[in-house]
């Protein structure tokens, strides 16, 4: 290890997008036991990669580390170089994805090695872990790969590759239901594939040279710029299930994967495109709140314990929305709490949607009506939901604290949101792990396992998570 930390960041970028990518092809041919050895393998060694890179970062948080690898010739000019179309890059923005990406990644990878048996009650399967883990990993280097984009292009290349895993992961079961939600997920997100390939090509069009880099709205004119990020903004919005695409998202329980990874592009752009008019942020913040109350009125009505934690993270990406389009208003503290949101909230929601898994691996029910008194067969698994509930509600010392903290210039927009969806959760945590037991929870058999050891370790992630994300979230400018 100590070896690897002593290593450039430059020298671990391309072995730290290949990882996943070389475990996933091995997974293709493996079976049962085999699969979750191989796949635990890669993604630790995804993770060390990840440790060490992040490590050069920290020695100069306000330095990018880019490794430029193509250029595409066909779109070369008479009088100018062709545009550079892969390089990947490191950052204080792309180490605070990365960190968040490997580590739950690698946490989601040694979850599913025991959540996929014939003794989870809900869903008893222990077939096509192969195939399920080569999905998982291409989605792993996939993020990985959005992380390190040194520019519009390569986001967009590994932008869609999520979109194929999702669709794939959430198809998982193929029954009737994971089928059509797999493929509601394809269409709505694909749309939004469509206005970032219009964004690209506006930025071939309009810029004289480098017409894909992170800083060429910087470089087109005033009226350009709008449109091209109001593109890129309604891919985020299909991507980040934001009103009028949000319904796919609810649908789409398959892996527990941390979705906020997808707004990487979005804070990407306000964060390198100082300039962007007022009218921008407004369309940006007003669409972002209509998302969260939208999606808070319809939760109070779910039974289903996955569709309501579905429904509150499209609520929190929201919040995220709503930090970046203060920093377009120029409101450096709400965009630096809204990055640090994407970390406390992927620990904290990761670990409610862990927590629930094992609640339907046990019981075989994720409705609400159908449980109560788990915590006296399950504590472990009633204190993980209690402190991921607080996480993402921004109880102190939890992480979501401090991003809530940092974004407090919107407090007052979010007030209701945030009370609603605490006393919410509150009466939820006190309706399914308290009382006497369901017939559901009586049969639960208590045993201790990897899946208590992840959720344990996410736990304490909820805690310490912004010791290391807020200095990044500092480092990372409103504007170049």
């Amino acid at each position: 290890m100590s070896a690897l930390l002593q290593m450039s960041a430059r020298d671990l970028l391309v072995p730290l997008v290949a990882a996943p990518l070389i475990g996933a092809l091995l997974c293709i041919f493996l079976k049962r036991r085999l699969s979750d050895f191989v796949a635990a393998i890669f993604a630790a060694i995804t993770l060390v990669l990840a440790i060490g890179t992040i490590g050069d970062v920290f020695a100069n948080l306000s330095h990018t580390v880019s490794v430029p690898l193509a250029r595409l010739a066909m779109l070369g000019g008479e009088t100018g170089p062709a545009p550079l179309v892969f390089e990947l890059s490191i950052d204080a923005l792309g180490a605070l994805m990365l960190f968040i990406v490997t580590v739950i990644g690698f946490l989601v990878v040694v979850y599913s090695s025991a959540y996929l048996s014939p003794n989870n009650v809900e869903h008893p399967a222990g077939e096509a872990k192969g195939r399920y883990y080569a999905w998982l990993l291409l989605f792993l280097g996939a993020m990985v790969g959005i992380a390190l984009a040194g520019n519009f292009f390569q986001l967009f290349i590994f932008w869609e590759l999520t979109t194929l895993c999702s669709w794939a992961l959430i198809s998982h079961y193929q029954n009737e239901e994971s089928l059509r939600a797999g493929f509601k997920a394809l269409i709505m997100t694909a749309i939004g594939g469509l206005f970032f390939i219009l964004a690209l090509v506006l930025m071939y069009l309009s810029a004289d040279s480098e017409p894909f880099a992170f800083d060429v709205l910087s470089r087109v004119a005033p009226g350009v710029r709008t449109t091209i990020f109001v593109f890129l903004l309604i891919a985020a919005w299909a991507k980040a299930a934001q009103f009028p695409f949000f319904t796919w998202l609810p649908d789409a329980m398959a892996a527990p994967t941390p979705i906020s990874c997808y707004l990487h592009a979005a804070a990407r752009t306000v964060s390198a495109s100082f300039g962007l008019s007022y009218g921008v942020g407004l369309l940006m913040g007003i669409m972002a709140l209509g998302t969260i109350f939208i999606v808070v009125f319809l939760f109070l009505f779910q039974d289903d314990l996955k569709k309501i934690l579905a429904l509150s993270t499209i609520a929190h990406l929201g919040y995220i929305l709503v930090a970046c389009a203060m920093g377009i208003w120029g409101s450096t503290t709400a965009f630096q709490g809204g990055l640090l949101h994407i970390a406390a909230h992927g620990c904290g929601k990761g670990l409610l949607f862990l927590s629930v898994g094992m609640l339907t691996y046990y019981t075989g029910t994720r409705q609400v009506s159908e449980l109560s008194g788990v915590g006296a067969k399950l504590p472990l698994v009633a204190l993980a939901f209690f402190v991921g509930a607080f996480t993402i509600a921004g109880v102190p010392p939890l992480a979501g604290f401090w991003s809530k903290f940092l974004g407090a210039v919107i407090a007052i927009l979010l007030l209701a949101e945030s009370a609603i969806a605490f006393g919410f959760f509150l009466w939820i945590g006190h309706r399914v792990f308290f009382g006497k037991p369901s017939a559901a929870v009586a049969q639960v058999e208590k045993s201790i396992g990897v899946m208590h050891v992840v959720i344990v370790l996410l736990a304490i992630l909820c805690a310490t998570v912004h010791i290391y994300a807020i200095p990044l979230a500092e480092h990372i400018p409103l504007g170049m």
